[in-house]
């Protein structure tokens, strides 16, 4: 095949699910797949539900492993992208694992590996909502709250390797622990169990009808339903929620004086337009100086698959120039 042929797989590797995606020539996606991580049958059930996932996308697209040029996989936590280890994932339960070596053996193929958030944040600068900048910033709001910097055209990786840890970002130091970080006080985790907290304690709301009462239905489609009902409790919570998110890319803007942040995740996803509107509002009050309100706060424009094309462009990008 080529080199102007080639396919690169992506995969996006989460504590829940893993999705695969198999791009084409013109980096568009062929075909994608997901499975179950199932973490807790340890790191071998792991590797074998990637090896499941992308036999599972090349039979579909009715392609052959040694047709792949390469894999990118987009892992959580910390990990060290030169070495392709995963420093530390929580969700996982891996520390120090050589990801990439692991994967060659079991696959035959190249691969690339970096954090989730960086292939995230890479797929939207090449390929989705901040491809029209040379600069950026992606911040990812879900269960937690992830970032990754693209700067002078390449992701930021700093140099221990971790940069981009923007959920850690301390914002009300003097808070009790638990409540002093950006993803302490914005994620969607956040989000669902302060909103449990209130209506537990009869504060009124619609979810308690969405959910038939029980709490734990909570997602990101049930918050976007009752927001989108102009439920009072809904709104005052996830508008504490942007107001955080705002004051961080604030900061982050005014730090690295950055044209253009992409946020993506579930909660973006779920509540769309009015979400980004709430986050800009606080942005704009908090950004210094004033002349940087012209950064562009965008939405992610792929989605769920912002994770499984940037991993492959990102494997396309490292393994072509070498």
């Amino acid at each position: 095949m080529a080199k102007n042929d080639r396919l690169y797989l992506g995969i996006d590797l989460g504590g829940t699910n893993i999705q695969a995606g198999l791009l084409g020539p013109d980096d568009k996606v062929i075909q994608t797949d997901r499975v179950k991580t199932k973490a807790d049958g340890g790191v071998d059930t792991v590797v074998k539900r990637i090896g499941k996932v992308v036999d599972s996308v090349l039979e579909k697209a009715d392609v052959k492993l040694n047709d792949v040029a390469g894999l990118g996989i987009g892992a959580p936590g910390a990990v060290n992208h030169k070495k392709g280890v995963v420093i530390n994932a929580v969700n996982l339960r891996w520390t120090d694992f050589p990801l990439a070596k692991t994967l060659e053996k079991e696959l035959g193929i190249p691969v690339v590996v970096d954090n989730d958030v960086n292939v995230g944040t890479w797929g939207e600068y090449m390929a989705g909502a901040g491809k029209e900048y040379d600069e950026l910033m992606g911040i990812f709001v879900g269960t937690g709250i992830g970032g990754g910097f693209v700067l002078g055209g390449e992701l930021y990786h700093g140099a221990m390797l971790t940069a981009g840890e923007i959920g850690h970002t301390v914002i009300n130091a003097d808070a009790p622990l638990g409540r002093r970080t950006v993803e302490n006080l914005a994620s969607r985790t956040n989000i669902v169990n302060h909103l449990k907290q209130l209506i537990l304690s009869n504060h009124p709301s619609v979810i308690s009808e969405l959910t038939d009462g029980d709490l734990d239905k909570v997602r990101s489609k049930i918050l976007a339903e009752a927001f989108g009902q102009g439920d009072e409790l809904t709104q005052e919570v996830i508008g504490q929620a942007a107001h955080y998110i705002g004051v961080t890319i604030a900061n982050a803007v005014t730090l690295l004086s950055l044209p253009c942040v992409v946020v993506g995740g579930g909660v973006t996803e779920a509540l769309g337009k009015p979400w980004i509107e709430l986050i800009r509002d606080e942005f704009d009050k908090y950004v210094f100086p004033s002349g940087l309100s012209k950064c562009k706060i965008v939405a992610s424009k792929l989605g769920d698959d912002a994770g499984i094309i940037g991993a492959a462009l990102l494997a396309k990008q490292r393994l072509e120039k070498d």
